[in-house]
């Protein structure tokens, strides 16, 4: 439901990254992902590339679908 949320919106959806933080962050950067959506709370990793991600690009992670510009 998300992923089609974001689509109809114009976005394009990656699932992931999961893995070791420093690379998972890396491919974000690489693949020119502009804002993320972490969709739990309960996962110290993906925690940590979202903040990993927001400190080294400066770019939004949202942690909710209602915070994600249209």
């Amino acid at each position: 439901m998300y992923a089609v949320t974001l689509i109809q919106r114009g976005h394009e959806v990656m699932f992931g990254p999961f893995g070791y933080v420093p690379a998972a962050v890396a491919q974000m950067i690489k693949e020119g992902i502009d804002g993320a959506l972490i969709l739990t709370d309960d996962d110290e990793n993906l925690r940590e590339i979202a903040d990993r991600f927001t400190r080294e690009t400066g770019r939004p992670v949202w942690r909710n679908l209602t915070e994600v510009p249209r």
